[in-house]
């Protein structure tokens, strides 16, 4: 039986949604979940939530942003300064304007792309060297089926008009995308990195600026999907034995798909320019 008993678990976007679910999950098998968030008192209220339904108190709420850079770095500090082992990193908090304008992040950034894409980015650099002490250790995304619009020289949609579900569309090709990277970078190390797709879940924080028309929409295409289902893959991949060594792979339903953003160039093109946009400082604008 699969157990995450004294297992370190950081979870990204724990207080609602597939998040909390993910979360819950994670907690009835044992683990020491480390729910980074936010809004610190959605983060207790979630701990509280998870110990009533899990009966398992074993979960610490610890600031952090993923829109901001300095947030992020702050984050990773505070946690090694607490922390010396961690065996799973869950990149899971994500944004959708909805109709919403664009706008920038602290960094000058598109905000969407600075929180689904850059987020996941920075995180996992500023934790991978503990995930590699840590070994085995692993790293899910969790991504989406949809995906598409991607556009590498124009990722904050700049010389194209804002849409925000393109937008974030495209975030979520670039999360798969530098999965494949990173699971390249740590062939080898101990260390895997998968990619998940939670299905189409209405209800799920991501819509909650979306026209009611196409919440509509999506609740009638999703046929109920609820985001504990949706949470089930993420929670395997971070868990199962089955997974043990598996890397580099896309994952739907507990099976992996296909995926059409496979692209080594391409890959390592989106994956050198993370890299610039977190070497730069704050937009002063």
């Amino acid at each position: 039986m699969k157990t995450m008993k004294n297992k370190r678990v950081v979870i990204t976007g724990p207080t609602s949604g597939i998040g909390k679910e993910i979360a819950i999950g994670l907690a009835a098998l044992g683990a020491e979940l480390i729910l980074a968030c936010r809004d610190i008192e959605k983060g207790r209220q979630a701990a509280a939530e998870i110990a009533k339904r899990t009966g398992s108190s074993n979960a610490v709420v610890m600031h952090i942003d993923t829109s901001s850079q300095q947030s992020i770095r702050d984050f990773a500090r505070e946690f090694r300064r607490k922390y010396r082992r961690l065996d799973a990193l869950i990149n899971n908090a994500g944004g959708n304007r909805g109709t919403l304008p664009k706008v920038s992040s602290a960094d000058g950034i598109e905000l969407t792309f600075a929180t689904n894409v850059l987020g996941y980015f920075l995180l996992t650099q500023e934790l991978l060297d503990l995930l590699e002490k840590s070994t085995p250790a692993r790293i899910v995304n969790v991504a989406s089926t949809y995906a598409s619009d991607l556009d590498l020289d124009d990722l904050q949609f700049e010389r194209r008009p804002f849409e925000s579900f393109k937008v974030y569309a495209q975030s979520k090709a670039c999360n798969r995308m530098l999965t494949w990277a990173l699971a390249r970078r740590l062939d080898g190390s101990g260390v895997t990195a998968n990619a998940m797709a939670p299905g189409l879940i209405a209800e799920t924080g991501l819509y909650r600026n979306a026209p009611a028309e196409l919440v509509g929409r999506l609740r009638q295409y999703g046929a109920g999907r609820t985001s504990a289902e949706g949470a089930d893959t993420a929670v395997w991949l971070a868990s199962s034995p089955e997974v043990e060594g598996v890397s580099g792979k896309f994952f739907e339903d507990r099976r992996v798909i296909r995926c059409e953003f496979r692209n080594r160039k391409a890959e390592e093109k989106l994956w050198g320019i993370c890299e610039e946009l977190v070497r730069q400082k704050p937009s002063q604008k």
